[in-house]
């Protein structure tokens, strides 16, 4: 039996989340204030401090990445798709537009290319999804399968870095000193 059964068992409250706070991490989360890469000043224990309170805003109560999503609906995609600490990356469908938006780790920004997260984009690529991919300080847009295997076969943000291109997202340049990467 695996530790969160018994937890389960025991009447604990089980989060599939673990201890992955990569959603509080990674994106902008406007009503905080927060910039793309800064942690959340809600983060503590391996969680959300403000979990379950009144100001924790709108967007983080509504928000489920992928795996919490298909957990959660119990979707017959749940084991298909990997936790994000193990990928490495976090993704999820956007409600409105035929996008998944998916947040790579700046500390292990290669890990998600050979879990199993790329094989599922790849089939949602395939299927006239695009995908758009932040990664340490740089957005691209993925709207085809040669373009998604130039990706998963380089590193295109080191490429770029080593250009001396520009990072799309400005709040890079202040936080990478935090995952040990050069700055503009």
């Amino acid at each position: 039996m695996g530790q969160a059964k018994r937890k389960k068992d025991a009447g604990a409250r089980v989060s599939w989340c673990r201890t992955c706070t990569y959603c509080c991490e990674l994106p902008e989360i406007g009503p905080l204030n927060k910039p793309m890469y800064r942690p959340c000043s809600h983060i503590e224990g391996g969680g959300c401090a403000i979990f379950g309170a009144p100001e924790r805003p709108a967007a983080c109560l509504a928000y489920h990445c992928a795996y919490l999503s298909a957990r959660v609906t119990n979707s017959p995609e749940r084991n298909r798709i990997p936790h994000p600490l193990d990928a490495g990356a976090y993704f999820h469908r956007d409600p409105v537009e035929r996008v998944y938006v998916m947040f790579v780790d700046p500390a292990r920004p290669l890990a998600w290319k050979t879990s199993d997260a790329a094989a599922y984009l790849r089939e949602r690529i395939a299927q006239g999804f695009e995908l758009l991919i932040f990664d340490r300080g740089r957005r691209m847009v993925v709207t085809s399968q040669p373009l998604f295997q130039a990706i998963l076969d380089r590193d295109i943000v080191a490429f770029a870095d080593q250009e001396g291109r520009p990072h799309d997202i400005e709040s890079w340049a202040l936080e990478a000193p935090r995952y040990n990467r050069p700055v503009d």
